[in-house]
């Protein structure tokens, strides 16, 4: 049932079955690899990193847009049993420093980064010992780092140009690749992923072989990609969604993957168009700016599939994204970075459980749901903490033990801090996350019921609930709002009270209703409610010092 061998035996053997069919297409660079040509140039890096010395076990890090070079380190590393350490491109200088230092990244493959935000420039700021022009650093901050790669076709002080490590690389034979391939197993690390971290440092998830081979063909067997399909790949690969459960996974079944190198909404329609996109997958904010951009110019009429995924989507965001995009098998895709995919619709599923579920398990996941306060297993339909016991489990965040712990319980179960009802198919709704439940009162109230409750609503674009503190109640409703500027008609409180009150009990009416221009998200679409909930009670608490 399971494949066992290591993702480079993988990726040689589809690019044997697949040979000159498209693999890779980079429409900013006008850049195009077969499956033959991807290979070659994972090699080719491959043998760049023997040559300068990397071994098996060692952490390679990467701080990047999405790019062909990108995908093919994945390989390269795979190749050798070196770790892909995939860092977040919204980094701040402290996260940048963390992650490098916590993950005892060596060497650091790095690009330019976008206008205002320079990746070298952030990387000079935390290790000046980048300009003494050494190819072998030496950091007081950064003591395990001791190579620097340049991606992009620049040279600069201290950074090793991409050209000049495949130049190295010439004098390693494809034999010695393929002795050093043999001796990676399934159950070897592969890649680092670090969590989203909207609750204190990102915790580093160490994923093997095996666990990323076999959840992307699971995956892509439900997602029914096939060699036709080009799959638009918007989503970062700094995360798994993008790097395993669309890239990886479309490349299993002989898929083009069309690489954005990140989300940008005037462009994503010209890819689609331009490429013929068969396939669409993103977070529910990506979808949201789509939605609402003008759409008119653009032939979307290829796209067929996709898959939305990284936080809570609302019935009606898919089925407008059903029926405006005309994604006909549009797929709630739930998962986490500690367990990758673990449920997820199928081809054949309704319509009516596309809309409402995240779907049933994928092959190798068992799951049940528990009651929050004593942890015993609840019966079919009512609400508790998803609990997952997966093949696909993580080897444990780096070094860090007693938060593993915490998150795998000593029967093996990952819990996953979401609230969820499950049917008798095994459909299974999310009604939340435990964090996001609300005691007003004594009452438990769900966040995310209130907030598509509020997105319903054509005038909001998106909305945050959180609890802010209430000296008599304990805490009360707050909501954080971002409007629909399409929409004529003015908002205000009054407004939407009114609408909420034909909606929603009287107890789940938010008490303060506050309009932003944008909300903290994490990379993958999640909103940062520890930020909302840091800034806002700083206030509520101030409010309530004075009237004490």
């Amino acid at each position: 049932m399971y494949n066992y061998n290591s993702l480079a035996d993988v990726i040689d053997e589809k690019c044997f079955e697949f040979g000159n069919r498209e693999a890779l297409v980079f429409p900013s660079h006008q850049q195009t690899y077969t499956y033959i040509g991807f290979q070659t140039l994972t090699m080719e890096l491959a043998k760049g990193l023997l040559a300068i010395g990397v071994k098996k076990g060692d952490h390679l890090a990467i701080f990047s847009l999405n790019s062909p070079k990108y995908i093919a380190l994945e390989i390269a590393a795979a190749r050798i049993g070196a770790v892909l350490v995939c860092i977040n491109t919204s980094s701040t200088k402290s996260e940048l420093l963390y992650v490098l230092n916590q993950s005892e990244s060596s060497l650091l493959f790095i690009s330019n980064g976008v206008k205002g935000n320079s990746y070298v420039e952030l990387l000079n700021s935390i290790c000046p010992e980048l300009a003494a022009n050494s190819l072998q650093l030496a950091s007081k901050e950064l003591p395990h780092l001791k190579t620097v790669v340049m991606l992009d076709n620049m040279e600069l002080p201290g950074i090793l140009p991409l050209h000049k490590l495949l130049k190295k690389g010439e004098k390693i034979s494809t034999e010695e690749i393929y002795m050093v391939q043999k001796t990676v197993s399934s159950k070897d690390p592969l890649n680092i992923f670090y969590t989203s971290g909207t609750t204190g440092n990102a915790k580093g998830v160490v994923l093997n072989h095996f666990v990323t081979v076999n959840n992307a063909i699971f995956s892509g067997e439900r997602m029914q990609y096939e060699p036709e399909d080009r799959v638009l790949l918007c989503l970062p690969l700094f995360h798994v969604i993008g790097c395993v459960l669309s890239t990886i996974a479309g490349l299993f079944y002989g898929s083009a993957i069309v690489i954005a190198e990140r989300f940008e909404t005037s462009k994503i329609p010209c890819y689609i168009m331009e490429e013929s996109c068969t396939v669409l997958n993103a977070v529910p904010t990506m979808f949201n700016f789509l939605l609402n951009s003008d759409l008119n110019p653009y032939d979307l009429t290829t796209l067929r599939k996709g898959f939305i995924a990284g936080s809570c989507c609302s019935e009606e965001l898919l089925l407008r994204i059903h029926n405006e995009l005309g994604i006909e098998t549009i797929a709630n895709l739930y998962g986490q970075t500690e367990a990758i995919g673990i449920t997820q619709m199928a081809a054949e599923d309704s319509l009516h459980h596309r809309l409402t579920t995240i779907g049933r398990p994928l092959p190798g996941v068992e799951v049940k749901v528990i009651d929050i306060t004593t942890g015993e297993r609840l019966p079919v339909g009512e609400k508790g903490e998803l609990c997952v016991k997966t093949v696909y489990l993580m080897q444990g965040y780096f070094k860090n033990q007693e938060a593993t712990n915490k998150a795998i319980d000593i029967d093996g179960w990952l819990h996953t801090g979401d609230l969820v009802s499950m049917d008798y198919e095994g459909f299974i709704t999310i009604e939340g996350r435990i964090k996001d439940i609300i005691i007003r009162g004594g009452e438990n109230i769900s966040a995310v019921e209130i907030e598509n409750t509020l997105k319903r609503h054509p005038g909001i674009l998106e909305a945050a609930i959180i609890g802010v503190p209430d000296k008599l109640l304990g805490e009360e409703i707050c909501a954080v709002l971002i409007k629909n500027t399409t929409y004529a008609t003015p908002l205000n409180k009054e407004t939407i009270l009114t609408y909420a009150k034909g909606e929603l009990a009287k107890f789940k009416l938010p008490k303060y209703i506050f309009f932003t221009d944008s909300l903290p998200i994490t990379s993958s679409g999640k909103i940062r409610k520890n930020i909302l909930r840091e800034q806002f009670n700083k206030e509520f608490e101030k409010l309530i010092a004075v009237k004490q």
